[in-house]
């Protein structure tokens, strides 16, 4: 990893996480996606290190890491269990940086607080909803808009205490609405990130108005923006993770497994396929934490941004994907880690902004 220096710092966190993922998040992280059960006692754990704010300011309780140091925990946890780094990284990512970029300071000191605490937050997936198009109805009443129906796809949802919302009524807002008997999770089976709480959120009549708001409708694009181009720096990093954990189980089962008297790992098309899937996850590598770098310069970053996800998201499918073959038969059971691997890695390409959206957005910068 030439390209690719830590401060003492971040060698410090890098040590610390992998410690931490290795002892105590790994041996639980089959169990996790088998019982589809969300971590409440992975979390505490991470909260008494003080990672559940690992991106808020030091005045609201957070560690106030840089960015670099967010994606070293994002990666590290991810090589364990994807599941738990997601969980993170919707705390920080979706959910602390707009209401650090745009939230009032009541607001900020409400829920950047909880965050900090351990509170688990939520967020409603497809920041472009609009809820007369989807299962929502909405209605006009004296104290706002209410609406009722269903929100497909909510990360962190099964046990969030508040959501943030993204919504188009009369205009577009992103919303921070409090959890409440008459909004309730509805487990969502999806093809990865078991224990990840993603739900459906059934709402009954649930208010949103001028106290619930986030962002005016004059901001609301701006603010979507940003979140989706910091978030995708998160989602590279857990794809990183997954691309690694990938290869090196692919590593370890090559070296140990034998056919016609030898180990695998001495057939050629084994080697290339290892080669293959290192050269994808070194030049993710670079990418992820160049756009981490950026962002902690505070330079631009939207376009290494959307590059190092589109990159990052590819290497941990191609990677999971290769490493079921390396494993042969046994890559298809639920023996062995890989499978879960390749399904958290499609599970996590496909949120929020797709290959395609970014490969959008690339050319758009690119030609702009």
């Amino acid at each position: 990893m030439p390209l690719i220096e830590f401060n003492n710092e971040q060698k410090l966190i890098l040590s610390e996480i992998r410690k931490f993922s290795q002892a105590e998040l790994e041996p639980l992280a089959t169990d996790i996606d088998r019982n589809d059960a969300f971590p409440v006692d992975i979390i505490k754990k991470l909260t008494d290190l003080g990672l559940s704010g690992i991106i808020i300011p030091e005045e609201y309780g957070g560690a106030a890491l840089d960015t670099t140091s967010f994606c070293i925990v994002l990666e590290e946890l991810a090589r364990a269990s994807a599941s738990v780094s997601t969980i993170l990284f919707v705390n920080n990512c979706l959910v602390a940086y707009p209401l650090i970029h745009y939230a009032s300071g009541e607001k900020k000191d409400r829920y950047l607080r909880q965050l900090c605490s351990g509170t688990i937050a939520g967020y409603c997936v497809d920041a472009g909803i609009d809820a007369q198009r989807e299962r929502i109805q909405v209605r006009t009443t004296e104290k706002g808009c209410s609406i009722s129906g269903e929100h497909n796809f909510v990360l962190n949802g099964e046990i969030a205490q508040f959501l943030i919302m993204p919504i188009s009524l009369s205009d577009r807002q992103l919303h921070v609405v409090d959890m409440h008997p008459d909004i309730k999770p509805v487990k969502q089976e999806i093809m990865g990130l078991k224990g990840a709480g993603v739900v459906r959120l059934a709402f009954s009549n649930t208010v949103l108005n001028d106290t619930t708001s986030l962002t005016g409708a004059a901001q609301t694009d701006e603010a979507l923006h940003a979140v989706h181009d910091y978030a995708n720096i998160g989602f590279a990093a857990i794809s990183l993770g997954l691309a690694v954990a990938a290869r090196d189980a692919s590593v370890t089962y090559a070296k140990e497994r034998q056919q016609f008297g030898r180990a695998i790992c001495e057939f050629p098309m084994v080697q290339e396929m290892l080669v293959d899937m290192s050269a994808g996850v070194e030049a993710a590598r670079c990418l992820v934490y160049d756009a981490a770098a950026r962002v902690d310069r505070g330079e631009d970053f939207v376009l290494a941004a959307h590059t190092a996800r589109l990159v990052s998201s590819n290497t941990a499918v191609f990677c999971g994907t290769k490493a079921v073959q390396v494993h042969g038969g046994y890559g298809y059971t639920k023996d062995y880690p890989v499978e879960r691997h390749l399904r958290d890695a499609k599970t996590i390409q496909l949120i929020m902004d797709t290959p395609q959206d970014l490969k959008l957005r690339i050319a758009k910068e690119l030609l702009k």
